[in-house]
């Protein structure tokens, strides 16, 4: 049987296929979304290589970084070390999280990390996991591609990167509702890999069903990391939920 795509997507190759421009524009909304919670424990899940979790935890977070690629976590360790950051690390599944109850006061879930999986149940189960880990009052950013956005958007991309050549190829299973993207990488030194992905995207009334389902409270969504109602012009879908207090 095959593994699935998640397990080796996510490795030493994808550090240098990804244009991650975008990471200082991030940080600016997770800071002021994560306010409430200033000097609090903060989950980030997945937490890759550290990109959010390091400079969170520079800005005065405790923050708690879980990801399945021993390869990113190792890569986040350094950078936190480096950084001279108190920033703690795990390896673990979304599905069931290496996490106390009630240990942590706010979660962060980035760049369309939720819909991996075959099956809404376990993306169902995913944000339960957060419900269970988030204390009561507490917050999830759950940020999602915007569904009509990949829609509408290209079937192909090229581009280089640091003398890394991509080429992309975008389809869209309206049925499956999942974005499925094969990439062809060359690396400098003639090097090729093929690369596949598989997500789930989400409805405006799917998630919103879902968040409900798990506990969740929405109070706010995002068309961007600027800003912004979300619209079809708009690649993003941020939404800020909550859970009740007791």
């Amino acid at each position: 049987m095959n593994e699935p795509w998640y397990e080796t997507y996510f490795g030493a190759d994808y550090l240098s296929i990804y244009r991650l421009a975008d990471t200082a524009e991030q940080l600016a909304l997770l800071e002021g979304l994560l306010a409430p919670f200033a000097g609090g424990r903060i989950l980030d899940l997945p937490c890759g290589h550290g990109r959010h979790s390091v400079p969170l935890a520079q800005r005065g977070f405790q923050m708690v970084g879980v990801d399945l690629s021993s390869v990113f976590l190792n890569v986040a360790l350094s950078a936190a070390r480096a950084a001279r950051t108190p920033a703690r690390f795990a390896r673990g599944d979304m599905r069931a999280m290496p996490v106390g109850t009630d240990s942590v006061d706010a979660a962060i879930c980035m760049f369309t990390s939720l819909g991996y999986f075959d099956s809404d149940d376990q993306h169902l189960g995913v944000l339960r996991e957060f419900a269970r880990v988030v204390r009561p009052g507490g917050a999830l950013v759950l940020d999602l591609a915007n569904i009509d956005a990949v829609r509408a958007q290209a079937d192909s991309a090229h581009w280089t990167k640091d003398g890394v050549e991509v080429s992309s190829h975008y389809s869209f299973d309206e049925s499956a509702k999942r974005a499925r993207t094969e990439r062809l990488v060359t690396f400098a030194d003639g090097r090729t890999a093929h690369y596949e992905s598989s997500v789930r995207l989400f409805e405006e009334a799917e998630i919103l069903d879902l968040l409900s389902a798990a506990g969740w409270r929405v109070s706010e969504q995002l068309g961007s990391y600027a800003g912004g109602s979300v619209s079809p012009r708009l690649p993003r879908r941020i939404l800020v939920c909550w859970l009740a207090a007791v």
